[in-house]
């Protein structure tokens, strides 16, 4: 059997973050938590990127541009769409393909 185990060494790693913003209390609470755990993992506060989009629909464009720069060894999407009293939150999730 061939097991493959994770490396959880982030030394010289450069990590993209994307959060929307509309959902900025409970998304900066996720950013801070993910930068966190990626410092406990040895990546340099130097080597994480940080963009900020309004919303969720943005996410997904913010990280294809990042990606083609080719500057970062990951991506991370930080999104929270919540249901509530407005159409938005099923205008959401079809459109980014969440169930």
């Amino acid at each position: 059997m061939n097991i493959i185990e994770p490396r959880l060494d982030g030394t010289n790693l450069r990590i993209g973050i994307v959060q929307a913003h509309f959902t900025n209390e409970i998304g900066s609470e996720m950013v801070k938590v993910c930068c966190r755990t990626l410092k406990e993992l040895g990546v340099a506060e130097d080597n994480i990127t940080l963009a900020t989009v309004p919303g969720a629909l943005e996410v997904p464009i913010a990280l294809m541009n990042l990606a083609s720069s080719e500057q970062f060894d990951a991506l991370i999407a930080i999104g929270v769409v919540i249901r509530g009293e407005t159409y938005h939150f099923e205008l959401v999730s079809n459109e980014s393909g969440a169930g």
